[in-house]
C-alpha cells in the first residue's frame, strides 16, 4: 500500500469534514456524530469478533450518515445499529439457503466466495446490496468487497485493501484534485450543487437539461479556502 493510502481514518475524517464544513455544508449535515463506545462494545459481543480497527475508528468519528445519501462516492455509510441489523439479516438469509439445499446442490463444488460468510462486516449499503470488510483470516484480510443480496461475494478487480485506505483515497482527492497513487479504481468527479451537497458525478435529474454548470452545479475546489 502506498503512503498516500495509509493515512489514519481519524486523519482521514478530518480532512474530509475540513473540506465538506467549508464547500459541501449541506452533505456535511448528513453525517451523523460518532457513535457511543458502548454501543460499539454491543456490536462486538453480537458479532462475536471484534469490528474491523477502521470501522470502529470511522464510526468514532461518525456513526454513518442519514439513510441513503451518498455523502462519500460509492458507498452509502451504515451506522453501526445498521451494520449489526445487516450482518444478523444476512446470517439468517444464509441458513434459509443452507436449508433449502437438496442433495443435487450439495454435490456442487463450493463457491469461491459464498452468498454470505460471518467474517464479511458490513460497513455500506445500496438497494439490498452491501459493502463488506473481509474478516476472514488469509491474504485478503481486510479488505473492502461486495456481497450481492441474490448472489455470492465479489472482491475481485477494485477491490479497496482496506476500508481505511478508501477513506484516504476521498481525503486525498478532496484536498489535492487528484486521485491518490495506487488506487484500484477512480472516483467520479466530484461536483457541488447549488444547495451546498457533494455529488459524485453528475447526471440530469427532475428535468434537468444541459451541463452541470448551466444548473448551477461547479466542479468541487480543491483543498480548503486561504
Amino acid at each position: 500500500m502506498t503512503e498516500a493510502l495509509s493515512v489514519p481514518v481519524a486523519e482521514s475524517w478530518a480532512r474530509i469534514d475540513a473540506w465538506l464544513a467549508a464547500h459541501a455544508p449541506a452533505s456535511a449535515a448528513r453525517l451523523n456524530p460518532g457513535a457511543d463506545p458502548a454501543a460499539l462494545a454491543a456490536a462486538e459481543r453480537v458479532l462475536g469478533i471484534p469490528l474491523p480497527a477502521d470501522l470502529a475508528a470511522s464510526l468514532a468519528c461518525h456513526n454513518g450518515a442519514d439513510p441513503d445519501v451518498e455523502v462519500l462516492p460509492d458507498l452509502m455509510l451504515l451506522p453501526i445499529d445498521g451494520v449489526v441489523e445487516q450482518w444478523e439479516l444476512r446470517n439468517q438469509v444464509e441458513a434459509e439457503f443452507r436449508d433449502d439445499e437438496d442433495e443435487d446442490d450439495e454435490a456442487l463444488a463450493p463457491l469461491e466466495h459464498p452468498y454470505w460468510d460471518r467474517l464479511w462486516i458490513p460497513v455500506a449499503h445500496f438497494q439490498g446490496d452491501l459493502d463488506v470488510i473481509d474478516m476472514r483470516p488469509g491474504p485478503g484480510h481486510g479488505r473492502l468487497g461486495w456481497s450481492g443480496h441474490d448472489g455470492s461475494g465479489s472482491f475481485g478487480d477494485g477491490t479497496w485493501p482496506s476500508f481505511g485506505a478508501w477513506l484516504a483515497a476521498v481525503a486525498h482527492v478532496l484536498m489535492t484534485g487528484e486521485a491518490a497513487p495506487g488506487v484500484p479504481r477512480p472516483f467520479d468527479d466530484p461536483y457541488v450543487s447549488p444547495g451546498g451537497e457533494l455529488l459524485w458525478g453528475w447526471l440530469p435529474t427532475g428535468g434537468l437539461r444541459g451541463t452541470a454548470e448551466e444548473n448551477g452545479y461547479r466542479r468541487a475546489p480543491v483543498g480548503l479556502p486561504g
